[in-house]
This record gives structure tokens, sequence and C-alpha cells, in this order.
């Protein structure tokens, strides 16, 4: 029945020229409205005849003056902004506006209750107005259907903390264990590395031992042949400086004697110090000796 009411009140509201709301109601001396811009392309069409006449009562008037209706328009107005059938569906709010007691309704998209009387129509046009019994069904289903996205959302943000702080365990455990082995994985190079450090140096001073006695031993006999050397040459500088004849040459037969034991030849041998095998590769002979031991 509301509804039945809401149409027939809409037809009280529709140009029967454009068969639409009003826009710009006039009325002219009749009991009939129009549309402002609809009354006057109706008598701009009937200028050649030369009348103007109502389309209603088919009244004519010889220059009639539009009057525009204020009250009209407002109805429109408000209609526009408010459906007739929300109004007439609605009951009597328990709290009734300041200065009277009229219908509430509820805007859906302001999610606001508003008066038809009371509220500016503008305000609320082209949005979804209702009354305030479907407004409750409608916002109580909405928020229903919120309330049960927050609590799958709740369920599923407490079980993703949940793994969470587990994964938040087991990373700490884990993180303890691998130091633990990185710690005993590097603990084992580091003693292979010092034992591999400390056979080095013993070859290398075993390798400096022998090379060192070796230089020494040819230095003392080189030295020992020098001395003797030397005394040859000091003997033979000796008979050369005679300058008779005849001693000269009494000397000579003794003097092979004399130098025997004093000649030697210096065939000097001696063996490198084997530097390139510290100082080469180091790292890469290094690596070779660990990963004969790591295998």
């Amino acid at each position: 029945q509301p509804r039945a009411m809401a149409c027939s009140l809409k037809d009280e509201l529709l140009c029967s020229i454009c068969l639409s709301i009003y826009q710009d109601p006039v009325s002219f001396g009749c009991e009939h409205y129009f549309c402002r811009r609809c009354i006057t392309e109706h008598w701009v069409r009937q200028e050649p005849q030369g009348t103007r006449d109502c389309p209603e009562c088919r009244r004519t008037f010889t220059e009639p003056t539009l009057a525009p209706s204020l009250k009209l328009a407002n109805i429109v107005e408000r209609y526009s902004a408010f459906p007739l059938d929300a109004i007439l569906g609605a009951q009597r709010s328990p709290f009734p506006c300041k200065d009277h007691e009229k219908v509430k309704l509820f805007c859906l998209t302001d999610r606001a209750v508003v008066c038809f009387f009371c509220d500016e129509p503008a305000v609320h046009e082209q949005h979804q107005v209702t009354n305030v019994d479907d407004a409750f069904e409608e916002l109580q289903r909405e928020l229903k259907e919120q309330l049960q996205g927050l609590q799958e959302s709740e369920r599923g943000h407490t079980e993703a903390l949940h793994l969470l702080k587990r994964q938040l365990a087991e990373t700490k455990s884990s993180a303890k264990s691998l130091r633990v082995t990185i710690g005993e994985a590097f603990e084992r190079l580091h003693r292979l590395l010092r034992e591999r450090q400390k056979a080095m140096l013993e070859e290398l001073e075993a390798d400096t031992a022998r090379t060192l006695t070796d230089i020494e031993q040819k230095i003392q006999r080189y030295s020992q042949q020098l001395r003797k050397v030397q005394e040859g040459s000091q003997i033979l500088q000796e008979r050369l400086a005679e300058a008779d004849k005849h001693v000269f040459l009494a000397g000579v037969a003794s003097l092979s004697e004399r130098l025997k034991g004093k000649i030697h030849e210096t065939n000097l041998t001696y063996e490198d110090f084997p530097t390139s095998k510290y100082m080469g590769p180091l790292q890469y002979t290094i690596w070779k000796s660990l990963f004969q031991d790591i295998h």
C-alpha cells in the first residue's frame, strides 16, 4: 500500500507535457502546472495560430504571465532527494525533531539519520535514502558480514603469529647450533694451519741449518787454501826479486818442493737456498696440503 501511494504522489509531480518530474514548475492563471521550458516550447509551436492555451484544460490566454510555484518546486526538490516510498514506509521517530515531530529517514550514502522536512534535500540528492527499519536491517547485515570478515582475519592473524613465533624459536635454535658448527669447523682449519705452519717452519729451519753448515765449511776450507796460495805467491815473489843469477838458479831446484801444496784452483760449487719452496704461490701450496689433510 505505501508503494501504491508513493506512485500516486509521484504522478502528481509529473509534467503532463514531458511526463517527467517538474523542472522549474510554473503556472499562468489556471490550476495546472508545467515545466517552464515545456510550456514555453508549447507556446512557440502555437505562434502561427496566435493563441496561448493550457495543454490540460485548453483554456486560452491572450498574454499569459508565467508565475513560478516555489512551494511545488520545494516539494519536487525534496522528492528528488528523498524517495516517497521510504517516507511512507517509515514510522515516526521516538526522538522528534527539535521544532516539530516528523518522520525520520536514513541516508545509506552518508550513513546518517535525516529528516524529510528539516534537512536540505539538495545535500542528499542522488543518494540512497530509505526508512529507518530497512536501513537497520541493511546495516545489520553489512556489519555482520564485516564482523565475519574480521573474525576470519583474526583467526588468520592468530595462526600467522603462531607460525612466526615458532619460526622465531626454530631460527634462534638453528643459529645457535650453526655458530657451534662454524666455530668447530674453523677451529679444525686453524689447527691444521697451525700444524702446517709449524711443519713448514721446522722444514725451513732444517734447510737453513744445512745450507749454513755447508757454506761455513766451504768458507773454512777456502780460507785455509787462500793462506797457502798467499804463501806460495810470497815465495815466488822472493825468488823473482833475486838479482844474482847464480843464487837465483841455485834456489830454483828447491822451489818446486817449497810450492808443494800451495797452489789450489777455485772450483767453488754451492747449492742455492730453496727460497722458491717457501715463497712461490705459498697460499696454493698450503691449500694443497690442507686439501690432502681434509680429504
